[in-house]
């Protein structure tokens, strides 16, 4: 394609901003690709919403998959096929990078169940009688006066006030660490009646809804991203919430979906997650290559197509090749360089495009996108994990540890997961890889082939 003089600026912010890598798609977007048959042959409709619309009693179930996976477009997908089913849905994010709910460095499981309590309140009060919340913060109104929550007087609480009230309150849980203590103790103290107050409200909500609309679904999103804290001879907090109060996360009277962290579905915990919240549904990379290293075309083939879709949104004219990118080669080189993880193919193009002047992209502005991007991944392993690692890039598994070594990798996305399903042997197939953009670097292959050498006795 021939550009018109002084078009490529222009173009080439376009197309930064087409592959912002944390933004989920909504559901319908057509820049939406089903990689489910390069992902284990699994679809959150079925694993998550069959159970939900098929099982009489309130389901709960947990979610999860590497982060940037596309677990949260995913999740909206799902929320808007619960709705086309005649379910109301509450889906939020529980915490973001600068808004929500949640802290990420200290969440507990008061903090879920205030979240889950302001945003059903705020979903459905257009709809719904609000008196049981209404009653259970009258109740502590004096409290939350003192804590600078309020400055309304009782006789003035509405709904107009409450949301607003229970907004402040989950703010200062998020931000202020001495308040977020005390309204801790506060929901702690009163946590059976809180649920009983939602309960009560919920019970409203399905007899006030509309014919057909009695089921209630509430999706917690990005609770994934709570980090792992671990005090000596102790439970883990994450263990603390899912497992140790899992009676208060089952404890709604309505279908639940959580988002969980991966390192904990692969924790010493992961049976009793299982028979608390069934099995959960993981999300892994798209297949870019087999165990043995041979390129997926499949999976290439989706991710190009991902591509195209987001070029196109911005540019109608442009073909993927040669316009945007030189060759088919560059593209592939992307593909493989990300191991099938969406969110870092973003980031790598985005880094590509900003060190491009002129359109298409070369090889070279992508080769050094990615070694702009390895360094971080590099920087996340620690020395004595180098052994690990070979050992799974050997295997391609992920042997149970009692350090939690392989989890805590899998966490910082050093190691990816895939999946597959084996028609001959008619079942999925889990196997574990090396991030490509460590297995590229100097430091890898060096490791490599000294473990190499080791190992065949050389």
């Amino acid at each position: 394609m021939v550009f018109p003089p002084n078009s490529h600026a222009g173009i080439l912010k376009d197309l930064f901003n087409s592959f912002k890598p944390d933004s989920p798609l909504e559901a319908g977007d057509p820049r939406y690709v089903d990689f489910q048959d390069v992902r284990g042959d699994e679809d959150i409709l079925t694993e998550l919403g069959g159970y939900i619309l098929k099982e009489e009693d309130n389901t709960y179930q947990l979610y999860s998959g590497h982060r940037g996976s596309g677990k949260s477009t995913e999740l909206k997908r799902l929320a808007a096929f619960l709705e086309e089913q005649g379910c109301v849905v509450v889906y939020f994010a529980a915490a973001t990078d600068d808004a929500g709910d949640l802290s990420f460095q200290d969440t507990q499981y008061q903090d879920i169940l205030l979240s889950c309590t302001r945003q059903l309140l705020e979903k459905l009060q257009a709809d719904v009688d609000y008196a049981p919340i209404w009653h259970w913060l009258e109740a502590r109104w004096k409290t939350l006066t003192e804590l600078a929550l309020t400055d309304v007087s009782l006789s003035q609480l509405n709904i107009q006030v409450a949301i607003p009230l229970l907004s402040n309150i989950t703010a200062a849980v998020r931000t202020e660490p001495n308040k977020r203590d005390e309204i801790r103790k506060l929901v702690e103290a009163n946590t059976e009646s809180l649920v009983k107050a939602l309960n009560e409200f919920i019970g409203n909500a399905k007899q006030q809804l509309k014919t057909g609309q009695n089921r209630i679904v509430v999706i917690a999103d990005n609770l994934d991203r709570i980090a792992q804290i671990q005090e000596p001879d102790q439970m883990t907090n994450l263990e603390e919430i899912f497992i140790n109060r899992s009676e208060l996360m089952r404890s709604l009277n309505c279908h639940m979906v959580y988002t969980a962290p991966i390192s904990l579905l692969y924790s010493r915990s992961a049976s009793n997650l299982q028979d608390i919240y069934g099995k959960p549904q993981i999300l892994p990379m798209v297949m870019v290559q087999t165990r043995d290293g041979k390129a997926v075309d499949e999976g290439i083939q989706k991710l190009r197509l991902a591509m195209e879709r987001r070029v196109v949104e911005q540019v109608k004219e442009l073909a993927l090749v040669p316009d945007v990118f030189e060759t088919d080669e560059v593209v592939t080189l992307l593909c493989l360089s990300c191991g099938g993880h969406l969110r870092d193919l973003m980031h790598i193009i985005r880094n590509a495009i900003n060190r491009t002047s002129q359109l298409p992209i070369r090889m070279k502005q992508v080769k050094r996108a990615i070694a702009d991007f390895r360094p971080a991944y590099l920087d996340a392993v620690m020395e004595h994990e180098w052994d690990f690692l070979l050992q799974v890039h050997q295997n391609k598994m992920k042997p149970n540890d009692l350090d939690g070594l392989y989890r805590d990798l899998l966490g910082r996305r050093c190691i990816l997961e895939y999946r597959f399903f084996d028609e001959v042997e008619e079942d999925v197939v889990r196997w574990y890889d090396v991030h490509p953009l460590i297995r590229g670097s100097k430091s890898f292959r060096e490791r490599w082939a000294l473990f190499s050498r080791n190992e065949s006795g050389g």
